[in-house]
């Protein structure tokens, strides 16, 4: 007799398990609307154009007056823009300076390194 007891008590908490959760007849049974389904769509990728910044124009010295010179700078020494055919020994003597001065107040290490358009100090003379 116990195996039919065992059953019954079996059968008994299913039907109360299957009743709680709403399965069986139609009184008791709580039911909800399911919840809308929201289909998120991710942004489309645009390509924008960034434009490209535009640098400014590079300064190009143009000699002003006769063979280069600019002007004197506070009376003590002129400034200079070098012109085809000049060397440092011209413009020695054309300032009345040595090399060494002009080489050294422009930190020149080779004499012979001198470029068209580059800006010279020339020191005062001695």
């Amino acid at each position: 007799m116990r195996k039919p007891a065992i059953v019954v008590i079996s059968l008994l908490a299913l039907a109360l398990l299957i009743a709680a959760c709403g399965q069986i007849g139609g009184g008791g049974s709580q039911t909800t609307d399911p919840e809308p389904v929201v289909e998120v769509i991710p942004p489309t990728p645009t390509n924008t154009a960034t434009p490209t910044p535009t640098l400014p124009a590079t300064f190009t010295p143009i000699a002003m007056g006769y063979g280069g010179s600019l002007y004197i700078v506070g009376g003590t020494r002129s400034v200079h823009i070098v012109q085809a055919g000049e060397t440092l020994g011209i413009l020695a003597k054309q300032y009345g300076v040595t090399v060494d001065a002009i080489a050294k107040a422009n930190r020149i290490s080779n004499y012979n390194l001198i470029k068209v358009g580059q800006v010279l100090y020339i020191p005062p003379c001695e």
